[in-house]
């Protein structure tokens, strides 16, 4: 809807003009759309075109607007100037709306500044104001910013009764999109600040169920909603959420740019793709926002302990007054700490957690505590209260909804009973947690749970294996230089690894100047390829230049190693790669067979090295 209203707009104003009220009405428009550039340059000629007219409160409110818009891309200095514009044209105006847009700027100013009691003083003023005007948007924005400030003041319940109270009016369709949209996205981020994932879930499914018409704000509560779906193991959904976002964010609002980085960075963690969650965490550390304690946790993984330490300690240093932060970095301190043996650093981060926990009081705060609690006793060798506490976890997890955590912890859980000799126990954890890991792609601790519960069978898996690689890259090395060519490759390995994302798919490794990818579906994974090759030659048109690259690709089956993939269909999608030209995208026919999306031309037999028997081969249309 969005963007159609925009094209119309932009298409009204070509033939004749727009009037102050169609500008607003556009950048309404291109706001919605995600045109953040073109709905601030509409909302300034309104401003100026209101005040050419000598219509100073709808001058005054469209100053406002421009300030928040300002401010929401980060442009703090901006904004100041629009809301100082904003502040000497209500001066002399009667009590409006304005005035509680006013105020409602200068209590979120406030909240920043940690002026939290000036900032309700405010907040209060916004409803009342709103009350005596008729403006129900300005009603509930200001009975939300209540309930946040409350919740920032130590009043959870308090807060939290008065958000879901404006969040009612939002989902029953009874204000307008920003309203609606800020008093979503603070409710859901107090949520994720009090972590407080069940009611965070019950009103993403309310609004779920409210249909298209519920909007959010560009970029940024696609993240917090990519938060949420990972959280709940809808991971598939959060990693299409994180990439969407962070394309809708990208070079406009950096900080949320990074968050979108670091969902993008958990999500490959959890699946056990080391180098490129270390490459996203990377990439969120350089937008300033901090990946922890997912980055420190791949050190961890790496068996850099010592580096995974120095990252969680200076993390915890820099959180000190952010609860929810503490609570995901305090665990993984502890679990660092116990592996090196620092027993008293352990303790000093797990008391310092049950403190933290004891203030939140959510189930998911219950749950990182009781686990933590029953780490040290079973390192202590009081099994009985370890299996105890470490039971409580799981029930915690699984009460906040929160399937990854409570899975980890069926795997300690199982330890301690194989201590206490029920090994019967110990298998039944073991296995629901493998089912778990299984079916949310967390594939190392699927093959951890399934060798602990004596699996010896090697795990066989069908897939779709595909094969990139850029074309005479040592004489693009050789001609563009060094600096050069390390800047073509990060963005030629950021552009693949993306796509391949955002299709589901997951990069096993690097191969020398491309990838080998593996998909579960045929037809995505063919779509997949056809992006890449669309990508680069989008990029070529509107920038004169990217790499060549070849795809080859196959479907079949392989023995699951060590999140690798061997076997002879494997090496079939290698040598089909090696076959294709600058461009191409070769297939074998098995695969060819499975997609209709695309058609296979030029097909042929094809003698791969190694591979006795002639392979039939084709070439994808993807142009």
């Amino acid at each position: 809807m969005w963007p159609e209203a925009l094209e119309g707009f932009l298409a009204a104003e070509a033939v004749s003009g727009l009037s102050p009220k169609d500008l607003e009405a556009l950048s309404e428009a291109a706001f919605w759309s995600g045109n953040a550039l073109p709905a601030l340059d509409a909302r300034q000629r309104a401003y100026s075109g209101y005040v050419n007219q000598g219509r100073s409160t709808e001058a005054a409110s469209a100053a406002l607007v421009t300030c928040t818009l300002y401010f929401m891309n980060g442009d703090t200095a901006v904004a100041s100037g629009w809301l100082g514009r904003a502040q000497r044209l209500l001066i002399d105006l009667p009590e409006c709306a304005g005035h509680a847009q006013l105020a409602w700027l200068e209590a979120q100013l406030m909240l920043l500044l940690k002026g939290h009691d000036q900032a309700l003083d405010k907040a209060r003023e916004v409803e009342a104001i709103g009350a005596r005007v008729g403006d129900r948007d300005l009603v509930n924005l200001g009975i939300c910013m209540q309930g946040n400030l409350r919740l920032h003041m130590g009043d959870v319940d308090g807060g939290m009764r008065l958000l879901d109270e404006a969040l009612v009016a939002a989902l029953a369709g009874e204000l307008g999109p920003f309203a609606t949209a800020e008093i979503f996205c603070e409710m859901v981020v107090s949520c994720l600040d009090a972590t407080d994932y069940q009611r965070a879930a019950e009103w993403l499914e309310t609004a779920d169920r409210a249909g298209p018409g519920i909007v959010c704000f560009p970029g940024c509560c696609r993240v917090h909603r990519a938060t949420l779906l990972r959280h709940r193991g809808n991971w598939s959904e959060a990693q299409r959420e994180a990439h969407q976002a962070r394309a809708e964010l990208a070079g406009i609002e950096v900080l949320h740019e990074g968050m979108a980085l670091t969902e993008m960075g958990e999500l490959y963690r959890c699946r056990g793709e080391l180098s490129l969650a270390e490459k996203a965490f990377a990439e969120a550390y350089e937008k300033g926002w901090p990946p922890q304690p997912g980055l420190a946790l791949v050190l961890f993984a790496k068996n850099d302990l010592d580096g995974a330490g120095r990252m969680i300690e200076r993390a915890v240093e820099h959180s000190t007054d952010e609860p929810a932060a503490l609570l995901r970095l305090l665990p993984a301190q502890v679990e660092i700490a116990l592996t090196v043996r620092d027993i008293e650093l352990a303790q000093s981060a797990a008391d310092r957690l049950a403190t933290v926990a004891a203030s939140l009081g959510t189930s998911a705060a219950v749950a990182a505590d009781a686990c933590v609690t029953g780490l040290l006793l079973d390192q202590r060798g009081d099994l009985v209260e370890a299996a105890s506490q470490l039971s409580l976890s799981v029930r915690s997890w699984q009460k906040a909804h929160i399937p990854y955590e409570a899975a980890q912890v069926r795997m300690r859980l199982a330890a301690v009973l194989e201590a206490l000799g029920d090994p019967t126990s110990a298998n039944l954890e073991l296995s629901t947690a493998q089912k778990t890991f299984e079916r949310l792609g967390a594939a190392p601790e699927a093959r951890e749970a399934a060798r602990r519960l004596g699996a010896t069978t090697p795990v066989v898996a069908a897939r779709t294996f595909m094969f990139t690689d850029i074309v005479d890259s040592t004489a693009l090395l050789t001609t563009i230089g060094d600096d050069a060519w390390h800047l073509v490759r990060r963005w030629h390995d950021s552009t693949v690894s993306a796509i391949v994302a955002e299709r589901l798919g997951r990069i096993v490794k690097e191969t020398g100047d491309g990838f080998f990818a593996v998909f579960e579906d045929p037809p995505v994974a063919v779509d997949c390829a056809v992006a890449i090759q669309r990508a680069l030659e989008g990029h070529r048109r509107t920038h004169g230049f990217s790499p060549a690259v070849r795809i080859g690709m196959h479907v079949g089956s392989a023995i699951s190693v060590d999140d690798d993939y061997a076997g002879r269909d494997v090496v079939v999608a290698a040598r089909i790669a090696a076959l294709a030209a600058a461009g191409e995208i070769l297939v074998s026919a098995d695969l060819a067979d499975r997609v209709s999306t695309h058609v296979c031309v030029r097909r042929r037999a094809a003698t791969l090295k190694g591979i006795p028997d002639t392979v039939e081969i084709g070439a994808m249309e993807w142009r």
